[in-house]
């Protein structure tokens, strides 16, 4: 029988091993949310970072002009210019960033080289890198005649009379770069995005008073309307370009905005958008979309929170509605603070959006929450109906499917969680539960591949024991992988994080083949190994799973040891 004194020796040592597996625990996360704080510091550094003449190649600027021979950095201007074997100087070279770097495509900047001849003429143009979504960025470098119309372009031209054609299919990407190296040249860019000008017939539909518009000099973009005795009754300006970086579903929307006579918003007409189609005829034909804001001037537009306000939005265009109504408020800003000479930019409001798919979402994930910790999780008949609805709704449909490529992507600029709080809710129960709990909630209730995976083992007749030495090599995967996903998030080497698993393949639309290859391959090998793909080949699913509470959480482990190293990679390459 123990006796009181070794009764006392095991509640010390239960104490301390408890007192132990909190440290660990929060040493594990600790060591995640370090690897994504070096990951965010190092993009702000490469936001940051100056590109100057050597970042240009000059083989690639001699693919432009051949008689090259040095480069020198422009005193004058930024850049270097190109000179030949006689030291004459017969170019200039530039890269888009960073001068450029806040004008995005679908999902980020793009670095572009651009040369220009000794008589200002454009000789052609080469993108070096981008952060742009890659098959965005593909469907460019694929359309060979795209930076084939830049060359013989005068610069002077490029900035007002020449207009040039974007990719079909990565538009957003290349009218982004044609506005790139539009302002690196030092004009300004026209508004490739929206290029038509308001109308006299647009104003008309609001001020049927209106006989002729007259542009006004400051600020640039704003029209005078005139009545038949020359007199003015009202303005008329437009969100793009001022509001062109905010989107709403798929894109930017162009909203026609006319005041009154005492600077009152008389209406508001959507003009063109980007959006999808159904969404934006929603917002047309809504009738108390033009008129719910009038009354309003201009600061009142500019300093507008649709959040703290009582407009839901179009029914069933809520997204397209309240982002063309964000774009109101931005652009107001942005003309306000020309008009008071301002430096301070104009702050945009993104508003918080939580529509039926984001609610869907989160009910999923709460049904998820509910089978994980009751009795449900045992019963073989929920699980293949849940199965069911994870891969349908959650993958093939909203696609709210986490994976690196995601969430190195909240790691390197802020979470957009307005737009997207049924992914968040899903992130959150992914790394939240198994943090205090033993529930892999995500990886066993949540994610589409895993669900597909269990039904394959619901009906594959085939086992296939892994021999212990190849389990070893195969159990080093992840690692592998994690530290591949590293050196791409630091930039060390160029890759496609999305290349790396298999779950854009639940998405057709982006779906490429690396990620369908995965997918693929990924189910066949767990028809003869369960849940070998979650089990081997996972950096996703390796990252939620080092945060999980379990009964050795107390004791140092192999992952642990990996993971360490993993931080020190991390450290490597940001310094580097």
């Amino acid at each position: 029988m123990p006796n009181d004194s070794d009764q006392h020796v095991t509640v010390k040592k239960k104490r301390r091993s408890s007192g132990l597996r909190f440290l660990l625990h929060g040493y594990r996360f600790a060591l995640i949310a370090a690897i994504a704080i070096l990951v965010r510091l190092h993009v702000q550094s490469e936001d940051r970072a100056d590109v100057g003449p050597i970042d240009i190649s000059l083989g690639t600027v001699q693919a432009f002009l051949p008689d090259a021979a040095s480069l020198t950095p422009a005193t004058d201007r930024d850049g270097a210019y190109v000179q030949d074997a006689n030291g004459k100087r017969i170019g200039w070279a530039i890269t888009t960033l960073p001068t450029a770097n806040k004008i995005i495509g679908f999902s980020g900047p793009t670095n572009t080289l651009v040369v220009v001849d000794s008589s200002n003429q454009l000789c052609g143009i080469e993108i070096l890198s981008s952060k742009d979504t890659p098959e965005h960025l593909d469907a460019v470098r694929n359309a060979t005649w795209f930076p084939r119309q830049f060359s013989g372009v005068p610069v002077a031209q490029l900035g007002g009379e020449k207009r040039l054609d974007a990719v079909s299919g990565a538009t957003l990407t290349s009218l982004a770069i044609i506005e790139s190296v539009t302002k690196v040249l030092g004009s300004d860019p026209p508004n490739y995005r929206f290029p038509e000008e308001i109308t006299l017939e647009e104003v008309v539909e609001i001020l049927s008073e209106a006989k002729s518009l007259a542009p006004q000099e400051s600020p640039r973009g704003w029209f005078d309307v005139l009545n038949a005795d020359g007199q003015k009754i009202g303005t008329a300006w437009r969100t793009s370009p001022k509001a062109d970086q905010h989107v709403g579903y798929q894109g930017p929307t162009d909203v026609l905005v006319v005041l009154d006579a005492e600077a009152k918003l008389k209406a508001v007409a959507l003009r063109h958008s980007y959006d999808n189609d159904p969404y934006v005829r929603y917002v047309r034909e809504d009738w108390s979309f033009p008129e719910y804001l009038a009354g309003y001037d201009l600061a009142q537009l500019a300093n507008f929170d649709i959040e703290k306000s009582e407009i839901e939005g179009v029914s069933g265009a809520t997204m397209t509605s309240q982002s063309a109504t964000a774009a109101i408020g931005i652009a107001a800003a942005a003309y306000l603070q020309e008009m008071e000479a301002e430096e301070t930019p104009a702050i945009a409001t993104t508003p918080i959006s939580l529509g039926w798919r984001d609610l869907a979402t989160i009910g999923v994930v709460i049904a998820a929450l509910v089978i994980a910790f009751t009795n449900l999780r045992g019963k073989k008949s929920v699980q293949f109906g849940f199965g069911l609805i994870v891969i349908a709704y959650l993958g093939f449909f909203a696609g709210d499917i986490l994976s690196m490529a995601l969430l190195v992507g909240w790691a390197s600029h802020p979470v957009p969680w307005q737009k997207c709080i049924g992914l968040v809710a899903v992130a959150i129960a992914a790394f939240a539960v198994p943090l205090f709990s033993k529930k892999q909630v995500y990886c066993n209730h949540l994610c589409p591949h895993g669900a597909a995976q269990m039904m394959i083992l619901r009906f594959s007749k085939w086992h296939w024991t892994v021999p212990k030495k190849l389990r070893v090599v195969l159990s080093a995967i992840p690692a592998i992988l994690l530290a591949v996903v590293i050196l791409i998030a630091f930039s060390i080497i160029d890759g496609n994080l999305a290349a790396l698993e298999p779950f854009d393949a639940y998405v057709p639309t982006i779906a490429g083949w690396a990620s369908l290859s995965i997918a693929i391959g990924g189910l066949i090998f767990s028809a003869f190994v369960p849940m070998g793909f979650c089990r081997y080949a996972c950096p996703t699913g390796a990252v939620i799973s080092h945060v999980r509470w379990n009964a050795s959480s107390d004791q140092w482990s192999v992952r642990d040891s990996v993971a360490t190293l993993l931080l020190g990679l991390a450290v490597i390459c940001f310094w580097l």
